[in-house]
C-alpha cells in the first residue's frame, strides 16, 4: 500500500477561542502510523516513511486481532513506553533501535500504541472529513478494545477546554505538553498546519550531531558532549550548540561506538567562525552529520542552546530535514 506522511503541528500558544478547538495530551514518544485490514498484513511506519512493523510485533498483532476485517483502516498515533502510566522516552529508545526485539526485551520494555486520528476506515478515505468526525469514527473503533495493559489504547481528547487548564494537567501528569486542533480541520498528509498547534512545556527540538568531545577522567574514552548543528534556509549546516548532560554511561558508550564509524577530518559546518565556536567545548572529533538527536532546552540564543539536555536518538527522522527554523 502507499504510505501516508503524517500531518504536522505548528509551534504556538494555546488558542484563545477554545470553542473552535479540541485538545490532546502530547506524549513523549515516536510518531507511528498503522494500516490494518483489507485482506492485507498490518503495516507500521514512522513519520519519515520507514516501515517498522517488525520492531513492534505486539502492536501489529493487537491491531490485526481487533481490526482485521472489512476494509483497510489507517491510524495515526504515538508509540510510547509507559512507566506507571507516564511515558519514558529513555525506555522507548531500547525498542526504537531494535529491528526484531527478543521476547525478553518485549517483556522488559513493553510499548503502547496510542492512536489519536483515523485517516481511512472500511476502505473509505477520511482525510477530508473534519477532525471531530474523524474522532467520532476513532471512538467507535475504540470500543473494540477493552482492559488496561493492552498494547493499543486510544488517546482521549477534550473539546472547548481552557488551554491553561490542559497545560496544567499536562504538567501534573509529566507530559511533554499539549496539541490543540481545530475541530473543523481536515487531515493534510505531509503538511505542517496552523490548524494543529503544538504547545510544549519545555522547548524540545531535533538536531544533527556534527561532532563530539571526549569526557574527562573516567569518561575520557567516552562521549562527554555532542556538538550539534542544523541546516539554514540555504541548506548550509550551522552550529547550534553542544549538549553534555542527560546521558547515562551506557548511552555515552553507545554513542562513542556509533560516532567512531562516522568520523571525518574536517568539520561539516558551513563557516569557520562556527567551527571556532564549537572548538570552545574542547578537542572536537568531527563526524558526518547523519545522527539525529532530541534535545530539551530553555531557549535558543545566537550563541547556541541554553541549558540543553540530551533526550535520545531519533532514527525516525531524515537528517536532511533538520532545520534551524525549528529551534
Amino acid at each position: 500500500m502507499r504510505l501516508i506522511a503524517p500531518m504536522l503541528a505548528s509551534p504556538g500558544d494555546p488558542p484563545e477561542n477554545t470553542g473552535d478547538w479540541a485538545a490532546e495530551m502530547k506524549y513523549d514518544g515516536f510518531r507511528l502510523l498503522a494500516a490494518v485490514g483489507g485482506g492485507e498484513r498490518p503495516v507500521l511506519w514512522t513519520r519519515n516513511l520507514n516501515v517498522v512493523t517488525s520492531s513492534y510485533p505486539e502492536v501489529a498483532a493487537a491491531l490485526s486481532e481487533k481490526f482485521d476485517r472489512g476494509g483497510r483502516i489507517v491510524f495515526d498515533g504515538e508509540i510510547v513506553a509507559l512507566t506507571q502510566g507516564r511515558p519514558s522516552f529513555a525506555r522507548l529508545q531500547k525498542r526504537a533501535n531494535t529491528l526484531r526485539p527478543t521476547t525478553a526485551l518485549r517483556r522488559q520494555v513493553p510499548v503502547t500504541y496510542l492512536p489519536f486520528d483515523v485517516l481511512a476506515a472500511d476502505g473509505g478515505d477520511l482525510t477530508a472529513a473534519p477532525y471531530l468526525e474523524r474522532r467520532a469514527t476513532l471512538s467507535d473503533l475504540g470500543h473494540e478494545l477493552h482492559g488496561p495493559g493492552l498494547p493499543v489504547q486510544f488517546l482521549p481528547h477534550w473539546v472547548s477546554v481552557d488551554g491553561a487548564v490542559i497545560l496544567e494537567a499536562a504538567r501534573t501528569s509529566l507530559m511533554e505538553g499539549a496539541i490543540f486542533k481545530k475541530v473543523s480541520s481536515p487531515y493534510l498528509p505531509g503538511q505542517r498546519s496552523r490548524s494543529w498547534r503544538k504547545v510544549l512545556l519545555r522547548t524540545r527540538s531535533s538536531a544533527l550531531v556534527v561532532g563530539w568531545v571526549p569526557g574527562g577522567g573516567v569518561q575520557r574514552h567516552l562521549v562527554g558532549a555532542l556538538v550539534l548543528g542544523a541546516y539554514d534556509d540555504d541548506a548550509v549546516l550551522r552550529y547550534v550548540g553542544a549538549v553534555g548532560t542527560g546521558f547515562t554511561m551506557a548511552v555515552r558508550r553507545q554513542l562513542k561506538e556509533k560516532l567512531a564509524l562516522l568520523e571525518r577530518r574536517t568539520s561539516p559546518l558551513g563557516a569557520e567562525s562556527e567551527v571556532a565556536a564549537a572548538a570552545e567545548h574542547g578537542m572536537v572529533r568531527w563526524v558526518d552529520p547523519v545522527v539525529v538527536v532530541d534535545v530539551a532546552y530553555r531557549e535558543y540564543l545566537p550563541g547556541g542552546l541554553r541549558h540543553p539536555s540530551f533526550k535520545g536518538q531519533r532514527g525516525d527522522l531524515d537528517p536532511g530535514s533538520i532545520t534551524r527554523d525549528a529551534l
